[in-house]
């Protein structure tokens, strides 16, 4: 899973994202490890796995008048059955273009 985080200097939250990432043969609604369809029935998919190599998600928001610079939380979790394993954590500042 990638969450997402953008606060500004005082701490309010201005937005907040989750994106799932499944493995074939599994929904978001299981999510301790069980399988949810007979594999032998299945005649397509949608592969929403998250892909090998380097992978870029881009979030869009609209930051209120004022805001000069946010901060941004983003983790990676990996998770199978009730095991959660942090796989990635960035926390970092931007300055806001075009902000006066």
């Amino acid at each position: 899973m990638l969450d997402v985080t953008v606060r500004d200097p005082q701490g309010v939250q201005l937005f907040g994202e989750s994106k799932t990432f499944n493995m074939i043969g599994y929904t978001e609604k299981d999510r301790k490890g069980e399988q949810t369809v007979d594999n032998w029935l299945i005649r397509s998919f949608e592969d929403r796995a998250i892909q090998p190599g380097k992978t870029t998600h881009s979030f869009e928001m609209k930051i209120p008048a004022g805001v000069t610079e946010v901060a941004v939380q983003a983790s990676l979790t990996y998770q199978v059955g009730d095991k959660v394993t942090a796989m990635k954590y960035a926390d970092q500042t931007f300055a806001v273009r075009g902000a006066k």
